[in-house]
């Protein structure tokens, strides 16, 4: 009797424990009322957040919410999403469409007009929103550093700098600036030791995954030790992209451009005028979530009159250290292979290095 008692609570507890596990692999999340107010986002794990599309580039989805700010999650970790605008997507054969968009079981459907496209996910390149007004197309950065000397050294040095870009799934705009100034502050000797200013500017238009034209390339320079006023350089060019990952983006460029130089004293014509051939190469790695290591060096060849070879070099380590703010620790180095002198003097070196520490904020 106590044998069969026995084998019943067995049966028993071997039905429930069956139908508990059933329940648990039956049970998912609730889908939640799809309000048009915001975007959805489902993740892998089962859970889903309302906000705002930004972005989606090298695999990478930029989703900002009210609750969390802005987040950026793998490609791969998104299961589900949906747009309450019209969203620009782009396909890897180069072709640009426009419509609602739905992403679900490794399908895409765009509805436009009424009617819906269906397309493989995996033809999906990147998406943008098609809103004139969304500021999520555009990002930048503004830094200082500041090094102030005294006792055996009276001196003061700062770097100042700014970026602003906006990109879309075909084109790419981008300002930078740097200036950096130093200054001795014995008053009986105070004179500027460094006096260097650049401006670039540039307009990308992506004709695939890997290929792009520059459009439009601007530089304008100035640096007193180097004895240069003012140069300016305008161009084209072509620029394909080496590696382009979530993690590595390296791309190349080379065309032609013209250049006009101007000398603050000189014994010859002050304004010189030359053709330029342009070669520029940008390296970023993401080592990790708040690390990044960049490279960027240009080279222009010029005439002799001009410098003959104008290099620049700037690399470092930017560290991502609390919300948008970002320590930058960089290197810069110029050369004017062939330096005009001023007037009665010898020319200047042509090599300049700068070491600078600085404080960046993103927006």
């Amino acid at each position: 009797m106590k044998t069969i008692l026995l084998l019943c609570l067995l049966i028993s507890y071997s039905a429930y424990a069956a139908t508990e596990a059933d329940t648990a692999e039956a049970w998912s999340p609730p889908t939640p009322i799809f309000s048009q107010k915001y975007d959805w986002l489902k993740l892998q794990s089962g859970e889903w957040l309302k906000g705002d599309i930004i972005s989606m580039y090298d695999d990478e989805l930029e989703f900002e919410s009210e609750e969390f700010d802005t987040i950026f999650f793998d490609w791969q970790d998104v299961k589900e999403l949906r747009s309450r605008f019209d969203q620009q997507i782009r396909f890897a054969n180069g072709e640009v469409k426009q419509g609602f968009l739905v992403v679900k079981q490794n399908h895409l459907v765009l509805i436009s007009g009424g009617t819906e496209q269906h397309y493989p996910l995996s033809e999906l390149l990147s998406i943008t929103s098609s809103a004139d007004d969304r500021k999520g197309l555009w990002d930048g950065k503004v830094t200082l550093g500041i090094d102030i000397n005294s006792g055996n050294v009276n001196q003061l040095d700062y770097l100042a700098s700014a970026k602003i870009q906006r990109r879309t799934p075909f084109s790419r705009f981008r300002v930078d600036f740097t200036y950096t100034y130093s200054e001795s502050t014995v008053k009986e000797d105070q004179q500027v030791l460094t006096d260097t200013g650049r401006l670039t500017s540039y307009f990308d238009w992506f004709y695939s995954s890997t290929m792009f034209f520059r459009v439009f390339d601007y530089e304008h320079f100035t640096d007193l030790q180097q004895n240069i006023d003012s140069r300016d350089t305008i161009g084209f060019s072509l620029g394909y992209h080496v590696v382009k990952n979530k993690r590595i983006q390296w791309d190349v460029t080379l065309g032609p451009s013209y250049q006009e130089t101007s000398y603050y004293n000189t014994s010859q014509d002050s304004d010189q005028r030359s053709g330029v051939i342009a070669l520029g190469t940008l390296f970023d790695y993401s080592i990790s979530s708040r690390l990044d290591y960049l490279l960027d060096y240009q080279l222009q060849f010029v005439e002799e009159n001009s410098g003959k070879r104008n290099s620049h070099l700037k690399t470092g380590f930017e560290f991502d250290f609390r919300n948008d703010f970002e320590l930058d620790f960089s290197f810069y180095w110029d050369r004017v292979a062939h330096p005009v002198a001023p007037a009665g003097t010898t020319p200047p070196h042509p090599n300049d290095y700068r070491l600078v520490l600085s404080l960046g904020y993103d927006f």
